[in-house]
């Protein structure tokens, strides 16, 4: 018998018993749908990461003191000298050659006020190159310049979040706002950045470093350094460039520790990376044992068929039905069955993963090759459970079928 007959009689055997057929389907059906369903939100959620770490960028590193021992020997080294400092900023731009920017920063909780209202936030000093730094760009205006910064100018960008809060609706590019009794330009809009690791980093009112440092800051001093690695350099080359530099400058023997730490976001973005392909893998794992659940139904519905149908395969072998042809009926009903309830089963994930998002919010992304391995998955489940009953039902003595009762 040809391929296209054996279809074809496997549609009809299945169609003299729909309620059991359905049945027999309907964990095919749950199981291919449950793969597309958290498949498409595991997809979504390393989509979003790769998205923030892109808009983020994963080459640049902390430079700073935090969680440093405070007690003892180390707690007046540290207080002999502010560590971190603006020449040590300058001097990794100098010296570091795997370093393509690099800027102290100060950054305090204020109060800010404009004609429309005032608003606490964050506000930072930088060099201009920490929009390069920190991939932070503008909407509307423009960055920080290097003249900004030579010429101590009272000028700022300011970020969506202080921007909504100070200014409403009003286009903030011109206005003033007011820091400690010092009024400064708003020259720059900056553009979109999310939340990251549970922080609003819209938040925020960037100042040039030197005009911060004079009208600002006052007394508190820089302690923290940011820098980015050269483009096309491994961010772990330029932090052990940045080490040497700065233990050197820091006057630190051989066996002394770090007065400093550093956090490469690099490291950050991997176990997000990392974090995101094991939510996908134990989504999926978890979808493959619905697959796995309805392949056995299957077997088990399959093996009672064969045991109903003993006498129909007798008379078949009775006639000329070779061993092969009683094998092959079986197991393309078993097939047809599965790829019926995958075809199916697709349609009904695609569908609940677009109910899931348009009603409820959460992200999904269905791809077409998650379709496909789906409904692979549900042939290849068809092939594995279908076997056995088939290969059962071949081995049959026709003489026994033909006297089963």
């Amino acid at each position: 018998m040809n391929a296209a007959s054996l279809i074809a009689e496997a549609w009809i055997s299945l169609g003299k018993n729909k309620v059991r057929t359905a049945l027999s389907m309907l964990g095919i059906v749950i199981g291919v749908g449950a793969v597309i369903t958290l498949v498409a939100m595991a997809q979504a959620t390393k989509m979003r990461v790769e998205a923030e770490i892109a808009r983020l960028g994963d080459d640049w590193m902390f430079i700073g003191s935090w969680g440093m021992p405070t007690s003892g020997v180390r707690r007046t080294d540290m207080e002999r000298k502010p560590q971190q400092t603006r020449d040590d900023a300058d001097a990794i731009m100098r010296e570091c050659s795997a370093v393509r920017a690099a800027s102290p920063s100060n950054r305090l909780t204020m109060q800010v006020r404009s004609s429309y209202g005032n608003y606490q936030t964050n506000v930072q000093g930088v060099y201009p190159n920490y929009h390069d730094i920190r991939r932070w760009g503008v909407i509307s205006g423009r960055e920080l310049e290097e003249a900004d910064e030579s010429q101590k100018r009272p000028v700022c960008v300011i970020g969506l979040t202080p921007a909504a809060e100070l200014f409403g609706s009003v286009n903030p590019i011109g206005e003033e706002i007011t820091v400690r009794n010092n009024r400064f330009k708003i020259v720059g809009l900056l553009d979109f950045k999310g939340v990251s690791d549970g922080r609003d980093s819209d938040d925020v009112i960037l100042f040039p470093y030197s005009t911060f440092e004079r009208k600002i800051a006052g007394t508190e001093v820089s302690k923290t350094i940011m820098a980015a690695a050269a483009f096309g350099v491994d961010p772990k080359v330029a932090e052990d460039q940045i080490r040497r530099l700065l233990r050197q400058r820091h006057n630190l023997r051989e066996g002394d520790a770090d007065d400093f730490r550093i956090r490469a976001l690099s490291e950050s973005a991997q176990v997000k990376e990392e974090s995101s392909d094991s939510f996908a893998w134990l989504l999926g794992m978890i979808a493959c044992v619905s697959l796995i659940v309805g392949g056995i139904g299957i077997m088990n519905i399959m093996l009672v068929s064969v045991t109903e149908r003993t006498r129909e395969i007798g008379l078949r072998m009775a006639i000329g039905a070779s061993n092969v042809d009683i094998m092959m009926q079986f197991l393309i009903e078993a097939i047809v069955l599965c790829t019926l309830g995958g075809i199916i089963g697709m349609f009904g994930g695609w569908g609940f993963s677009h109910v899931l998002t348009s009603f409820k919010g959460y992200e999904t992304y269905v791809s077409y090759w998650i379709a496909a391995i789906a409904l692979g998955f549900a042939f290849a489940t068809g092939v594995f459970f279908g076997f056995y009953p088939a290969w059962r039902a071949s081995r049959m003595d026709p003489i026994e079928a033909l006297r089963y009762e």
